[in-house]
């Protein structure tokens, strides 16, 4: 019940800001702000398999930036984060692409030229070298070629363990999805290396070709150095991918640290912020924030929504993630600072 009444009031309150001029009210009463948009690819063929909570279409896309656009200053997420602490402006907004797919080169680059919006893209290191992808991807290719419930208990035999009952029984008591519950298991429950051994056999076994599958999904070098050369910002996102949280101090450090040196060994890039894998509060921790620091980031980003302020922490920003069901009054309520102004009040409609 407090669920549903907390959805009606963000619900009206954005319709309200969005369809009237209080927006402008809003934006004048609230302190100057950055909001970051979050997502992952633009529709294309290339990233058919991937699941749409990662997709959004080019005029989806478009009518929300345009909206940006026409209020707000649009910048690059490092850029914006230090704009932010100069005393006067408009309040920015900047797109962020996470991981690092083709159609970010193919589709999404004519898009924001044409808009004149620039773009901060997040890279794992790994995927440029053209032959490895993280296990998520593998477990998406999969669930188009059987069902989730085979590739559990494919996964139990090659590791041992009855992951199959354990499952079912979540599954009943909670009424959860079960390809939810086999990604957040897959993502927290089970050792990493294991689960990166096991899922290679299993998507090997059903005729996978990773280097085939990294070429059709990921840019290469030359790809995001076009992109560098068009003026996006190239920040760092570890990598392999991995819930950093779930690593001990040395792997973290190689993930983060080796993933900016990475970028910058091969691609020349500045690489001046960082984007947490995945981004929740549990997916990093406080080994994470240090050896962002450490590597020379300016600052990094999580997945929770919000805006930010020149007192938001440098090194836990918020974004808003956007895929093709984004509500375009939603992301104008909180650009505007009406979500901003109710928090302070001890209302929060971000999340």
């Amino acid at each position: 019940m407090k669920h549903r009444l907390k959805m009606f009031l963000r619900e009206s309150v954005a319709r309200l800001v969005y369809h009237t001029p209080l927006w402008r009210l809003c934006d004048l009463l609230a302190p100057r702000r950055l909001l970051v948009l979050a997502g992952h690819c633009v529709e294309a063929p290339s990233n058919a398999f991937l699941a749409p909570e990662m997709k959004i279409r080019e005029e989806t896309l478009e009518e929300l930036l345009s909206w940006l656009q026409r209020r707000f200053q649009a910048t690059r997420v490092a850029e914006g984060w230090a704009q932010l602490q100069g005393s006067s402006g408009k309040s920015l907004f900047a797109l962020s692409m996470d991981d690092g797919y083709r159609d970010n080169l193919t589709h999404l680059l004519p898009l924001t030229e044409r808009l004149d919006v620039p773009v901060t893209i997040y890279l794992e290191s790994r995927p440029l070298e053209g032959e490895k992808v993280n296990w998520m991807h593998k477990f998406f290719w999969l669930l188009e070629r059987m069902e989730v419930t085979k590739i559990g208990h494919r996964y139990g035999e090659l590791t041992k363990i009855e992951r199959d009952d354990i499952l079912t029984n979540q599954i009943v008591a909670a009424g959860i999805d079960v390809v939810y519950l086999w990604k957040k298991m897959l993502k927290y429950d089970v050792d990493p290396l294991e689960r990166d051994r096991v899922m290679d056999l299993i998507y090997v076994e059903a005729g996978g070709e990773e280097a085939a599958l990294c070429a059709d999904l990921y840019l290469d070098k030359d790809g995001a150095r076009s992109l560098a050369k068009a003026g996006w910002e190239l920040g760092g996102h570890t990598v392999s991918h991995h819930s950093v949280s779930t690593l001990d101090e040395d792997a973290q450090r190689r993930e983060i640290i080796g993933g900016r040196e990475a970028l910058i060994s091969e691609l020349g890039a500045g690489c001046e912020s960082f984007a947490y894998p995945f981004g929740r509060r549990w997916d990093f921790d406080e080994t994470s924030v240090s050896l962002a620091r450490e590597a020379g980031f300016e600052c990094a980003v999580t997945t929770h929504a919000g805006v930010n302020t020149k007192a938001s922490d440098a090194y836990r920003l918020n974004r808003w993630m956007i895929d093709d069901s984004v509500k375009l009054h939603l992301v104008a309520a909180e650009m505007c600072g009406a979500f901003l102004l109710l928090r302070k009040l001890g209302l929060d409609l971000s999340e």
